[in-house]
């Protein structure tokens, strides 16, 4: 008989405990769960293309980085026989010293084919046109689209182009967004 009563103790008194200390830990861990999420940050998740964007959340770096793209890739495809030189120019100031150099050794055929077409190359870019590719404190790839408007004395043509910017810099920490990306290669993408 003993062991029955062990046996209708337990169903009695333990049995009852337990489940009452189970259901306190769940009422306890509901109301802790939903007093917090009230005070938790929202997360938002953020596509490549949004990175960097000034519409979109992020360090001053990407925006930085796709800022630097785009600038880039504007003064690259805009080119004027009137003064190609002076804008070529443009272009240089915003690469690092390596690319400017292999820039310089193509720059003076694309001068004279400007200047005898008397073509007027200017580029143009959608908000939504640029997506970051790679990021960190020192590197960063930006795909860049490109529209680019040809005139020429018998009339005008678009085109379109994918470019992916590659840029440099050398921040003094990681928390530097003032040190200026430069462009160390700049290719179509198909």
């Amino acid at each position: 008989m003993a062991q029955g009563a062990r046996a209708g103790l337990l169903v009695r008194v333990v049995l009852p405990t337990v489940l009452a200390l189970l259901l306190v830990g769940v009422v306890t861990t509901s109301v802790v769960l939903w007093r917090d999420r009230g005070t938790q940050e929202t997360v938002t998740l953020l596509r490549p293309a949004d990175l960097g964007n000034p519409q979109s959340p992020g360090d001053g770096r990407a925006r930085g980085a796709v800022a630097s793209a785009r600038r880039a890739a504007t003064t690259y495809f805009t080119l004027d026989h009137r003064h190609v030189d002076r804008d070529m120019a443009a272009f240089k100031r915003l690469t690092t010293d390596e690319f400017g150099e292999a820039y310089d050794r193509d720059a003076a055929a694309l001068a004279e084919r400007i200047e005898k077409q008397q073509l007027v190359l200017t580029a143009s870019l959608p908000d939504d046109g640029s997506a970051t590719e790679y990021l960190t404190t020192a590197d960063a790839q930006v795909l860049v689209v490109v529209q680019v408007t040809t005139a020429r004395p018998t009339g005008s043509t678009t085109t379109r182009f994918r470019t992916r910017v590659t840029l440099e810099r050398e921040p003094s920490s990681a928390d530097d967004f003032e040190t200026p990306w430069r462009v160390s290669d700049l290719e179509e993408v198909p």
